[in-house]
């Protein structure tokens, strides 16, 4: 939360404590020697420019709240912003609150792609990772191999992780990559991955390989992999008709991709 605080004398100095890990945007005070000085780092403005400022809560640090509110509802502030400090259990409980409930929100999504080449189904992923962070996501890309991708990467400040044990090891093994709301699994190079994790972790797996790809692949590990809290998608027909060859019960929808010029 963001906080704008009322007053500069005594009772500034007794709780001003409480808001110095706080992000506080300016304090006002009706003394004109005291507008446009620094104090603890806080610009001091006048009440009146209470209105240029964006907050979520203004906290009246004086006994004179009465004539304080009053000045501030006259100036357009909604009352149900305007604290005292006798009321900062009350308000910081709420920002506690209003905190977690950011928290459980911002769901964290955790990309892996076979490597970081500019090939088709690494862009795709990151034109995926792009719009996740946009929407407001925690998106986390890793992958089995680095590459000239990474850049892009770093550019879009998508944080990177590099794991070439993501050819071999399974979803347990790996237990770093359990602590996610989601995982995206990216072509069939995760099949060994995939087949032994946590079921109850939500998983997709985004499939873009031919037949070809699944020659040397054990089919009883294909068949057993589960999909208990996975959903598996295609990027088309081809390789639909590909993982139904091992998967004939388990429905998989199409999620076809665009890759923009700009690589």
């Amino acid at each position: 939360m963001r906080y704008v605080l009322f007053g500069t004398g005594d009772y500034y100095k007794r709780y001003s404590r409480w808001f110095a890990e706080r992000e506080v945007a300016a304090i006002l005070d009706n003394d004109v020697n005291k507008q446009g000085t620094i104090l603890d780092g806080y610009l001091v403005i006048a009440p009146a420019d209470v209105t240029k400022l964006e907050y979520d809560a203004i906290v009246i640090l004086s006994f004179y709240v009465t004539e304080m509110r009053k000045q501030l509802v006259e100036l357009g502030v909604p009352g149900n912003v305007i604290f005292h400090f006798y009321d900062l259990h009350e308000l910081f409980q709420k920002e506690a609150a209003l905190s977690l409930t950011k928290k459980i929100q911002t769901k964290s999504i955790l990309l892996l792609s076979h490597d970081l080449t500019l090939g088709g189904p690494a862009l795709a992923l990151y034109h995926a990772a792009v719009l996740l962070k946009n929407a407001g996501y925690e998106v986390v890309y890793g992958s089995m191999l680095d590459g000239s991708l990474r850049s892009k990467l770093e550019d879009s400040l998508i944080p990177v992780i590099i794991d070439v044990r993501l050819q071999i090891c399974t979803m347990k093994e790996l237990t770093w990559t359990n602590k996610y709301d989601l995982v995206i699994c990216n072509t069939i190079n995760y099949h060994v991955f995939l087949s032994e994790r946590n079921e109850d972790m939500q998983v997709i797996w985004w499939l873009h390989d031919s037949p070809f790809f699944y020659e040397g692949i054990k089919a009883d590990r294909l068949n057993s992999i589960s999909t208990k809290n996975m959903k598996i998608l295609s990027v088309g027909p081809v390789p639909r008709n590909a993982v139904e060859k091992y998967k004939p019960d388990v429905p998989i929808s199409d999620l076809i991709y665009g890759v923009s010029n700009d690589v």
